[in-house]
């Protein structure tokens, strides 16, 4: 074989393993799109998700200082800043915590309440 055939077959080689190597780019591109387009929805809905619980927490917040009002003894806060340490994996049971707590609160000056009016 003469150096030019060799040097040809050798171009030809490298081509088609570029050619092949961009098809498979392309491919991978198609399908990063793909996964792209799916975890611009899942951010999307984690925002709203983190928004929703940010917001029941502040609504829960005020209600329990409207409900604590009347104590004069206690020291009513401010809303404490998130913890940037919890997994977000555990939120549902993170809110339902924060729903549980409500309650207890509610329900205990419920029952002092009624304790205070039959005095």
């Amino acid at each position: 074989m003469s150096a030019a055939r060799e040097y040809k077959a050798i171009i030809a080689g490298i081509t088609a393993a570029a050619d092949e190597l961009r098809e498979r780019d392309r491919e991978r591109a198609v399908e990063l799109s793909r996964d792209l387009v799916g975890l611009d929805d899942a951010m999307v809905r984690a925002g709203e998700r983190a928004a929703m619980t940010r917001l029941g927490v502040h609504l829960h917040w005020e209600a329990a200082l409207e409900m604590l009002w009347a104590e004069s003894w206690m020291t009513l806060r401010p809303l404490p800043a998130p913890d940037e340490r919890v997994d977000p994996a555990h939120i549902d049971a993170l809110d339902a915590a924060v729903e549980q707590r409500f309650a207890e609160l509610r329900d205990a000056i419920r029952r002092r309440g009624f304790a205070l009016r039959r005095r």
